[in-house]
């Protein structure tokens, strides 16, 4: 660290889930017997979720199914007899109506017009400005400083450093890029940013918010060829593992 961070986010971190090594065995008969369920795990209930949890691919992380377990299956309101007929879609369309049957939006969703310039086909004219209606969005400010208020922003890294390996053979050094924030364009923005006057009587460390923006289409209907093209942000203070 170039500037002595208020704290470490990975210093939680095990070391088991920064290495994962697979020792291979050479010479030795496989096994013939096989183990009833729920080996290996101790019962039936820890079997089916990470059997569930195995099955998704790379969809869920080690920290969502603790997530799961810690603050789901095992809260006190939680009972299994209410999942009976249990239905996704339905569920996802209540979210999205009010008491009185009205669609809602959360997180403060902003709704106005827009007008963009579309080319012509003359090259002599022009590009014209085309209204767009009902355009949906949020406040940059608002969404920094609640994602950055979230649970999930006390693992965030708030400033950037090297990661650097040592060749145990002759002690030389690499450096690792494999998050945004050990980039040295990260490091060089921060220390762009110590240099400026700090705020009068603040106190507070001077970061960076690294915001990533990506976007896809998304099709509206089963059937037609309707799209809408949706803005995602991801703050990449998080590291991609989590």
């Amino acid at each position: 660290y170039p500037w002595c961070p208020l704290f470490e986010p990975d210093q939680m971190i095990p070391s088991t889930l920064l290495a994962r090594m697979a020792p291979t065995a050479q010479g030795v008969e496989p096994l013939l017997n096989v183990s009833a369920l729920p080996y290996p795990f101790n019962n039936m209930s820890i079997y089916w979720l990470m059997s569930w949890m195995n099955s998704s691919g790379s969809l869920f992380s080690e920290t969502k199914v603790l997530h799961l377990v810690k603050d789901v299956i095992l809260a006190e309101d939680f009972n299994p007899k209410d999942l009976d007929n249990f239905s996704v879609r339905q569920n996802l369309q209540q979210l999205d109506r009010d008491a009185s049957g009205k669609g809602i939006t959360s997180d403060d969703w902003i709704q106005t017009s827009i007008t963009i310039s579309i080319p012509s086909k003359s090259r002599q004219d022009g590009p014209q400005p085309y209204n767009v209606p009902g355009f949906h969005y949020c406040s940059l400010v608002n969404v920094i400083h609640a994602t950055f208020s979230d649970a999930q922003g006390k693992v965030f890294h708030l400033l950037p450093f090297q990661w650097l390996w040592k060749d145990p053979l002759d002690g030389h050094q690499e450096q690792v890029y494999n998050e945004l924030y050990t980039s040295n364009a990260w490091l060089e923005a921060q220390d762009n940013i110590q240099k400026l006057p700090k705020e009068p009587g603040c106190s507070l460390e001077c970061i960076i918010a690294g915001l990533m923006f990506f976007s896809n289409a998304t099709h509206l209907a089963n059937f037609g060829m309707a799209k809408a093209w949706l803005l995602y942000l991801y703050f990449r203070n998080l590291t991609k593992y989590a």
